[in-house]
């Protein structure tokens, strides 16, 4: 009997808002969600900037949780020249050239085995790193001159990414509470 994956959005695109991280199921940034992962599976999860206000980035901080069964074997950074001076789990990342930033930025592909023989949800969640040239809750971009930038997240609340939960993920949205209000005016 054939498995099927099934690759479930929680956004219909990319992140409407600039300046924004998450992981993604694909290169595109649309999918946060991968459904039917069979137990000690490999599958690859992408580390992604989106909408970025900047035209290059010379490095970036970022910390990923997993909360489930399953671990990183391994991380493939989209630029060449690179120094990663944390891990796979906490990255603090420097770039020997500047990298060109496009609609969905990719910075790194994990090599991720999802475990749970009882096919129960695998949660990643994305946050600063520690230590954080920022604030701990948020990634950090490297802009030119050494400046740095802290990022929104592809989800504020709960996962950013998950396997076979049902797409819990929910996508961040820049909406005021006064807006919302307004339309029950």
């Amino acid at each position: 009997m054939a498995a099927m994956l099934i690759a479930t959005s929680a956004v219909a695109v990319v992140d409407p808002d600039a300046d924004m991280m998450g992981f993604y199921f694909d290169l595109e940034a649309d999918m946060p969600c991968l459904d039917g992962a069979t137990p000690y599976s490999t599958h690859n999860l992408h580390l992604i900037l989106t909408r970025p206000t900047a035209d290059m980035i010379y490095g970036f901080e970022a910390g990923l949780t997993l909360e489930g069964t399953g671990m990183i074997l391994a991380a493939d950074f989209a630029v060449d020249q690179f120094i990663n001076v944390g891990t796979n789990e906490n990255m603090i990342v420097g770039y020997g050239v500047p990298q060109p930033t496009t609609l969905a930025t990719l910075l790194v592909t994990f090599s991720v085995m999802y475990m749970d023989t009882a096919m129960g949800p695998l949660d990643f969640y994305l946050h600063g790193s520690e230590p954080s040239s920022m604030n701990p809750l948020y990634p950090v971009i490297l802009l030119e001159g050494g400046v740095l930038q802290s990022v929104g997240l592809s989800a504020e609340f709960g996962p950013t990414a998950q396997f076979n939960g049902n797409c819990m993920v929910v996508s961040t949205d820049n909406v005021s509470f006064d807006g919302i209000k307004s339309l029950y005016r």
